[in-house]
């Protein structure tokens, strides 16, 4: 499959439409900033793309944010939604992960701190990978094994190289995407409306991205994060048997008062 066609699916899709509320939430020491501030190791916004398409964005710094891979087999269950993640992993958020085939099993390469779980698969998509040099998106051709790899997961299709959009497919759906900045950091954007994949990637290009990769979609796309009395739900059609996680320590998180805050879903 080449880069910008979607992947065959074989679940039915079932669309949740709702509207979401501007908010802004800085999660990690300081208190100014906004997401995609590197002040802010973990930062949420509900934003709007270049087409008008309202999602949620997070910024995470790697440096002080641990992004782990989150395997539902090693939590219990075959599959499991993102807030069901969050509460068994101590998770402060997580968003699902890679395609995965109608028994469960992950479509492409996975890596599971440090140990490959599921081999890389010959076909036209990238690899997201983490390790002691930070985060990083290549495509399926030019990935090579590196014991020094932490956590990697196949899918695909790519949405921008080298910091430009690539040419996609117009086709529109729910949508979870991934990029990687300049400074090392990462961005992650979360569609529970359906999004074209050329507007995500012009978003990513917007912001900087030096590279972006599409996640799994449709019925898969969900969003959980819930810290310091704030919850932000964005739920799926279906569990999911891989999601991502962001790990930060409870002291270092801070969060404006609930009170004054309007969040999709729940604002508790």
């Amino acid at each position: 499959m080449r880069d910008g066609e979607a992947a065959p699916r074989a679940r039915a899709s079932l669309l949740v439409v709702w509207v979401a509320l501007p908010c802004l939430l800085w999660i990690g020491p300081g208190s100014g900033g906004a997401a995609g501030d590197p002040g802010a190791p973990l930062s949420y916004r509900f934003v709007e793309t270049p087409a008008g398409a309202g999602v949620h964005l997070l910024s995470a710094d790697l440096a002080h944010v641990e992004l782990k891979l989150l395997y539902a087999e090693d939590l219990g269950s075959s599959a499991l939604t993102a807030r069901q993640f969050v509460e068994r992993s101590g998770a402060t958020a997580v968003f699902n992960g890679p395609f995965f085939d109608l028994d469960g099993t992950p479509m492409g390469l996975l890596i599971v701190d440090g140990i490959e779980r599921v081999p890389l698969r010959p076909v036209d998509w990238g690899v997201f990978a983490l390790d002691d040099r930070g985060p990083s998106i290549v495509h399926t051709s030019d990935w090579k094994s590196r014991p020094e790899v932490r956590q990697a997961f196949q899918v695909g299709p790519r949405l921008v190289v080298d910091g430009a959009a690539i040419p996609l497919k117009r086709q529109i759906a729910r949508r979870t995407a991934l990029c990687v900045l300049a400074d090392g950091r990462v961005e992650v954007v979360v569609a529970g409306n359906a999004i074209w994949a050329g507007d995500l990637a012009a978003f990513f290009v917007a912001q900087g991205c030096t590279s972006a990769l599409n996640l799994d979609g449709g019925t898969s796309t969900q969003l959980y994060l819930a810290r310091s009395g704030i919850a932000v739900d964005e739920p799926g059609g279906v569990a999911v048997p891989v999601a991502v996680g962001l790990f930060l320590d409870e002291e270092e998180v801070q969060a404006p008062d609930p009170r004054g805050c309007q969040l999709p879903r729940s604002c508790l």
